[in-house]
């Protein structure tokens, strides 16, 4: 594995997922707090963003296979910078929204929330872009192990973007904002100083320039049951991964620290619980995956995280400490840690090099679908149910993604040709 090549695109993710898990756990507080928004609203600002990214994923794939790696990025990291700046400005822009008196069902600081987390989606896919950079530096042997160290610099930003959020936010309520925006313009800089192009000018030339799927039609996807499968799979198993990020600042807040009067303290304590769930995820990716992988191979490794995954959702609906909470969140860790960069993999598999770029980002759209849907389900059952209905949702749900899991092992998986 070239670590050479490697190591630029681990910081560029390390530096982008610090700035964004800095509001993280602190958005959620920070619209209901600030601007009187209902659960409902505010698991829909999670809705708002992977529907942005669900439109733009599959494009900017296909525009990074079209004009590289390194300018996709470049873009995308200033459309963060601009929705962070949104952000702070939302109290001030939403006075001046609600001096309208337009009579609209939420506040105007609500309203600037939700543009502000649609641009950041619009432009947010540069997961995807970074994951066609790992695929096309890496053998295939080899790239389970390299996306493995993809997720575990995204879990090193969670590590301490949470942690430095929940820090921030006493120092004002829109500190974490112009703390996330700061690391954003560094990202940036990193990017344009240190990351080279991995596809070379013949390879963009030769990059079909048709829908986003480029060569890959959609007779071929669904003539290839197994892609199917993978895309199913994905879109079930984040459809319930999406109740955590969408209503677990909320749950801790409502349910978890009920009674503590300190908000500064209690944002703390939850970046506190996000930095270790991302402090287990490094864990898993640097120490575990690589053997578990040579070990077990993708397949049954997807199995054993979704199994994982299942049992900790269900767990989390059980417990009502902030202590058993947390510590479930290393198994949460684990399972997401290995089935994640396993099911990527598998993905990869079906085309050729010009063409990772949109097969990620199908894959990826294929999740944010999910991710749209998976938080309005979650918000509606929070409030209408109960906050702890919320996971056990998702481990059914994570339950049904195994069984597409399981039939998946028997499948064959090559390469799409026309």
């Amino acid at each position: 594995m070239d670590f050479k090549r490697l190591t630029p695109i681990l910081l560029v993710i390390f530096t982008n997922i610090l700035g964004a898990g800095v509001i993280i756990p602190i958005l959620p507080l920070y619209a209901e707090g600030a601007f009187a928004g209902t659960v409902f609203q505010v698991t829909l600002l999670a809705s708002a963003y992977f529907a942005a990214q669900f439109i733009s994923a599959p494009w900017l794939g296909r525009l990074s296979d079209k004009y590289g790696r390194r300018p996709i990025l470049l873009i995308s990291q200033v459309g963060t910078v601009i929705a962070f700046a949104l952000f702070i400005l939302s109290a001030q822009l939403g006075q001046w929204i609600d001096s309208w008196q337009l009579g609209l069902p939420l506040t105007g600081g609500m309203l600037m929330l939700f543009i502000a987390r649609t641009l950041d989606g619009f432009t947010a896919s540069n997961i995807t872009i970074a994951q066609a950079y790992i695929s096309d530096i890496t053998p295939e042997q080899e790239r389970a192990r390299g996306l493995g160290l993809l997720q575990a610099a995204f879990g090193a930003g969670f590590i301490f973007g949470p942690a430095f959020g929940g820090f921030l936010s006493g120092f004002g309520a829109v500190a974490p904002f112009w703390g996330a925006a700061i690391i954003t313009v560094l990202t940036l800089l990193l990017t344009w100083f240190t990351l080279e192009e991995t596809l070379t000018a013949d390879e963009r030339a030769n990059s079909l320039v048709g829908s986003p799927l480029g060569g890959i039609e959609w007779r071929h996807i669904l003539r290839t049951p197994a892609l199917m499968l993978i895309l199913a799979i994905g879109f079930i198993a984040s459809m319930a991964f999406s109740s955590l990020p969408s209503t677990f600042s909320l749950y801790a807040d409502h349910v978890l620290f009920a009674g503590y009067l300190d908000r500064a303290r209690v944002q703390l304590l939850i970046g506190l619980m996000f930095t270790f769930n991302g402090l287990m995820q490094v864990f898993t990716q640097l120490v575990l995956i690589r053997p578990l992988v040579a070990r077990f191979g993708e397949r049954r490794l997807l199995l054993l995280g979704q199994f994982t995954l299942a049992m900790t959702f269900f767990g989390l609906a059980a417990v009502a400490g902030p202590l058993l909470a947390t510590a479930l969140f290393a198994p949460l860790a684990f399972g997401y840690g290995i089935s994640e960069p396993s099911i990527q993999a598998l993905a990869t598999r079906f085309g050729v090099r010009q063409n990772r770029g949109r097969l990620l980002g199908l894959y990826q759209a294929a999740r944010s679908l999910a991710l749209i849907l998976g938080p309005i389900v979650a918000g509606y059952v929070y409030q209408n149910i109960a906050p702890q209905a919320v996971f056990n949702f998702a481990g059914a749900f994570m339950l049904l993604a195994l069984s597409a899991a399981v039939v998946l092992q028997r499948m064959k998986i090559e390469p799409i040709t026309g």
